[in-house]
């Protein structure tokens, strides 16, 4: 992309706290803490900065490295925001005092110009909220000048906050159900909640529960179109259809499925553990075995796509100018349309569905036809398959926080209560949530 996008510069930080500055255990995130010294930002900020996470890193090295051949004038340095665990180990305390630097730099208004994450970020967990703390630029005219792009509105409108663009959404996720043709033939699912649906799948497949169910206990909140946070009437719902899903999955886990089939089994399209999916229709070309994904339906008769790589740019950069045009090649055929899959190479896969509509189809031809050339006609059959699947969706949310809040308060814990009244623990841990 050539074209140059201009943008008016949205207000200073807000120095409300973040959210991201919270731990990740909301009892501890309640507790009051003194504010921290601001850490001297000793960056080079003679160039645009952008930090990206780690899992994005190869794949955005190569489309930065692309975008400053275009544009030599602008100079770019690459900071990696690394993954981290819980492990309590040396190498995460290092990185989890790092990651708490550069949250006390962007609430002072300083730190990275632009943000390449992806749903494992731990500087800016809850973008929602960070957007409307003003952390963010808004990016509305970025959007305006891309019009003409076949991109997801749907997906795209995740990044919207109060009618403004303060995030922008790269790529998204739907967790689904695997099944061979055979398996399933004229069957239709008709469930619209993802517990009866994945009541009902597990019904006609004769199978008790999936190898790798315990995906979806990190992505439960994700499963809907509607979240558990309204923002602006500050309220924290946790409806009865999502316990539902919680509880089950919950029942479920108890479950052994040593002796489980291969398929059906839960897989995620548009996630870095994609690959397994990939492979087995990879492997289903030569055995000549059909391989359908199921998405889960999103309570609403449609689907939810969970936004899980997206871009930002800090409110007060001092190259907004410069960040707007990049974000704008970063969804363009360059990087995600029919040729921005060339020379990329396997090992830099972009980890997402993209939200560049045209990409779709190259990009899954790509992944399903890697190593396996002489079936190019099946992965170009099978990748209009998928992407006849991604037109499925009718919400999208940035759902990243909400998930991990469940997943912690439900599954990583030895309180034997139910789920019902762990959800009503943690609904009353967040009461203080919206004024923080």
């Amino acid at each position: 992309m050539k074209k140059r996008l201009a943008f008016i510069m949205a207000g200073l930080l807000c120095v409300a706290s973040l959210v991201s500055c919270k731990s990740s255990n909301p009892s501890e995130g309640n507790k009051k803490e003194e504010t921290p010294e601001v850490v001297e930002d000793t960056r080079d900020h003679s160039k645009m900065i952008i930090a990206i996470s780690e899992s994005q890193k190869e794949f955005y090295s190569m489309a930065i490295a692309k975008y400053v051949q275009f544009h030599p004038e602008t100079e770019i340095d690459v900071e990696v925001i690394p993954h981290m665990n819980n492990a309590p180990t040396e190498e995460n305390e290092k990185i989890k005092k790092e990651m708490k630097d550069m949250q006390v730099q962007i609430m002072a208004g300083k730190g990275p110009d632009v943000f390449l994450l992806d749903e494992e970020n731990v500087v800016l967990p809850d973008m929602v909220k960070s957007s409307y703390n003003g952390v963010f630029l808004d990016l509305n005219t970025v959007i305006e000048g891309l019009a003409d792009m076949p991109l997801n509105q749907t997906v795209l409108k995740a990044g919207e906050v109060d009618g403004k663009q303060y995030f922008l959404p790269l790529g998204y996720m739907l967790p689904g159900i695997a099944v061979t043709q055979e398996m399933l033939g004229d069957w239709t699912p008709s469930s619209d909640q993802p517990d009866k649906f994945l009541k009902e799948v597990s019904s006609h497949t004769g199978v008790k529960g999936f190898p790798a169910e315990f995906y979806l206990t990190q992505y439960i909140a994700g499963l809907f179109g509607t979240s558990v946070f309204d923002y602006e009437e500050k309220t924290i719902t946790f409806s009865k259809e999502l316990q539902n899903i919680t509880e089950l999955l919950a029942e479920r886990q108890e479950l052994s499925f040593d002796e489980a089939e291969e398929l059906p089994n839960v897989m995620i399209m548009g996630h870095s553990v994609e690959s397994s999916l990939t492979e087995l229709m990879k492997r289903s070309f030569a055995s000549d075995t059909d391989v359908k994904f199921l998405p889960f339906p999103n309570g609403e008769k449609g689907v939810n796509a969970q936004v899980n790589v997206f871009a930002a740019v800090r409110a007060n950069s001092d190259y907004a100018s410069q960040a707007g045009d990049f974000l704008g090649f970063l969804l363009s055929d360059e990087v995600q349309g029919n040729t921005g899959w060339e020379n990329f190479g396997n090992g830099k896969r972009f980890t997402a569905i993209p939200v560049n509509n045209n990409a779709v189809i190259p990009a899954y031809k790509y992944w399903l036809s890697f190593g396996m050339e002489e079936h190019q006609e099946e992965a170009t059959k099978k990748a209009e398959e998928l992407f006849q699947i991604t037109q499925q969706v009718t919400t999208a949310r940035f759902c990243q926080y909400e998930n991990s809040l469940i997943f912690d308060a439900v599954f990583m814990t030895s309180d034997k209560s139910s789920v019902e009244k762990k959800l009503d623990n943690l609904k009353d841990e967040l009461r203080f949530y919206f004024d923080e």
